[in-house]
C-alpha cells in the first residue's frame, strides 16, 4: 500500500520554519564576521597610529625613558629591541603581557593565541636612528574582545532558535490561511451528487492558483455527466428493446402451456423463439462490445493486412446470403492496398457495414466492398444502391439505439454503426457516411497509413 505524502500544511510549516532559520542564521554568520572584522580593523587603526607616534620619536632621537609618555591605546604595550633581540624598553603594561616570540618585522597585525590563554595582537615594525636600529613591537590584549564576539554569538544562536520558533507558528497561521479555499472546494465538490450533476463549482470565489484545478474538475463532472447519462439512456433503450423479444417469447410460451400441445411441436414456432433469443443475445453481445471499448480499451494486435484478402473473406462470408437476397456482391479494391491494425476488429466492423447494405438493398442490386489509398490513410468502404439515408439523419449514425423514422425493430438496433464508429476511432481513424436519397449510401471506415 503507497504511503500519502504527506500534510501540505506541514510541508508549508516546516518549509517556512527552515528558510526562516536559513535567513536569520546568514544574517548572524553575517553580522559576527562584520563584527569581528570591525573591531579588527579598529585595533590595527589604533597600533598602527600608536607605531607611528612611537617610530617618529625613536627617529628624532628622543631617550627611551621618555617613550613611555607616549598615548598608547588601553591594555596595549611596546617594547622596544636591538638588532640582537636585547629588549631597550618597554613600556608598563608589557610586562604583564606574555613573551610574543614574533621578532621579524610584519606589515600588517597579526593575531596570536599565548601559550597560557588569551589572544593578542602583534605588531612589528623596524627603527633606526643614525647607526643603531631594531624592531619596535607593540601587543595589544585582545581577550575581551573575544569574550565579547563569544557572547553576541550566544545571543545570535538565542535569537536563531526564536526565530524559528515564531516562524513556525505564524507558518501555521499563514498556511491555514493560504489553504483556506482548498477546505472551501472540498465543502463544495463534497456538495455535488448523482442528483446534480449538472452543478459546476463556480471559479470566480477561488484564488487564481486554483482556477486551473477548477476546470479540470469541471471538465471531469461534464463528463461523469455525460457517461451517467448515457448509462442511463442504454438502461432505458436495452430494457425497450428486450421487451418485444421477452414478451414473443412469454407469449408463445403461455400458448404452447394453455393448449398443453408440447407432443406437436412445430417447428416453425421453435424456430421464431429461437429467432428471439439470438437477437437478445447479439443485442446482449453489442452493447457489451461498447461498454468494454469505452471504460476498459481493448487490447489489440496491430498486423499489416492486405485490404483485398481482407474484403474478400468478408465477401465470402456473405456470398450465401446475397445470393438468396438476388443481390450482386463483389470488391473493387486498388492494387497492393495495404491497412494497419486488428484483423478481428476491422473484420467486425466490415460484417456489419456488410450486413447493413445488404439488409437494405432491393432485390437485384449490388453491394461494393472496396478499399483506396489516399493522402496518409487507407479508405476502406462498403456501398450499396438502396434507398438511401435522409440527409438530417447522417449526423446522428453512430449514436447506440439511433434509428430513423419507420425502421422496424427486425432492422437493427442501431448498434451496428455505433460499433464501426467505436472501432475506426480505436484504430486511430474515423467513420465517414455519404448519403442520397434513392441513390444508395457508401460508409467510410478510414484508418492512418501507420
Amino acid at each position: 500500500m503507497k504511503a500519502h505524502s504527506g500534510s501540505i500544511l506541514h510541508k508549508l510549516q516546516g518549509g517556512f520554519a527552515l528558510a526562516a532559520m536559513a535567513l536569520v542564521g546568514l544574517m548572524a554568520v553575517f553580522m559576527d564576521g562584520a563584527l569581528r572584522r570591525s573591531l579588527e580593523a579598529e585595533d590595527a587603526q589604533v597600533m598602527e597610529g600608536q607605531a607611528g607616534a612611537l617610530l617618529r620619536q625613536l627617529a628624532a632621537g628622543q631617550p627611551l625613558h621618555d617613550l613611555e609618555g607616549v598615548p598608547r591605546p588601553e591594555k596595549a604595550g611596546w617594547r622596544i629591541l636591538d638588532g640582537t633581540g636585547r629588549i631597550l624598553s618597554q613600556s608598563r603594561e608589557i610586562a604583564a603581557l606574555p613573551t610574543v616570540p614574533i621578532l621579524e618585522s610584519s606589515g600588517k597585525a597579526r593575531e596570536i593565541e599565548a601559550a597560557g590563554g588569551g589572544v593578542y595582537s602583534v605588531l612589528v615594525r623596524p627603527w633606526s636612528h643614525g647607526t643603531e636600529q631594531g624592531l619596535l613591537q607593540l601587543v595589544m590584549d585582545r581577550t575581551h574582545e573575544e569574550a565579547l564576539i563569544q557572547g553576541f554569538r550566544r545571543i545570535l544562536l538565542l535569537g536563531v532558535v526564536a526565530a524559528m520558533v515564531v516562524a513556525a507558528l505564524l507558518a501555521r497561521v499563514i498556511a491555514r490561511w493560504g489553504l483556506a479555499p482548498l477546505g472551501a472546494l472540498i465543502q463544495e465538490a463534497g456538495s455535488i451528487s448523482d442528483q446534480n450533476l449538472d452543478r459546476r463549482l463556480a471559479s470566480e470565489n477561488f484564488p487564481l492558483e486554483l482556477q486551473e484545478l477548477i476546470a479540470t474538475l469541471n471538465a471531469a463532472l461534464s463528463r461523469l455527466q455525460e457517461a451517467f447519462e448515457r448509462v442511463g439512456n442504454l438502461g432505458a433503450e436495452l430494457a425497450h428493446e428486450l421487451r418485444t423479444p421477452l414478451q414473443n417469447l412469454r407469449s408463445t410460451l403461455e400458448n404452447r402451456v394453455l393448449q398443453a400441445r408440447f407432443t406437436q411441436v412445430e417447428p416453425a414456432e421453435l424456430g421464431a423463439l429461437i429467432e428471439d433469443c439470438d437477437r437478445m443475445a447479439a443485442l446482449i453481445e453489442q452493447i457489451l462490445f461498447l461498454a468494454r471499448s469505452e471504460h476498459a480499451p481493448l487490447t489489440m494486435r496491430q498486423s499489416r493486412l492486405s485490404a483485398r484478402a481482407l474484403l474478400e473473406e468478408v465477401r465470402g462470408f456473405f456470398e450465401a446470403a446475397a445470393e438468396e437476397a438476388g443481390l450482386d456482391l463483389r470488391v473493387e479494391s486498388d492494387p497492393g492496398v495495404e491497412v494497419s491494425g486488428d484483423r478481428l476488429l476491422l473484420t467486425r466492423a466490415l460484417h456489419n457495414l456488410t450486413a447493413n447494405a445488404l439488409r437494405h438493398t432491393p432485390a437485384g442490386g449490388r453491394v461494393i466492398l472496396g478499399a483506396q489509398l489516399g493522402l496518409g490513410q487507407v479508405d476502406l468502404f462498403v456501398e450499396d444502391n438502396g434507398p438511401g439515408i435522409p440527409e438530417a439523419w447522417i449526423p446522428n449514425l453512430g449514436t447506440p439505439f439511433m434509428r430513423p423514422p419507420g425502421a422496424r425493430s427486425s432492422e437493427g438496433h442501431g448498434l451496428g454503426l455505433a460499433i464501426v464508429k467505436r472501432i475506426a476511432f480505436m484504430l486511430g481513424g474515423e467513420m465517414v457516411v455519404e448519403s442520397r436519397m434513392g441513390k444508395g449510401t457508401r460508409v467510410w471506415i478510414r484508418v492512418p497509413t501507420t
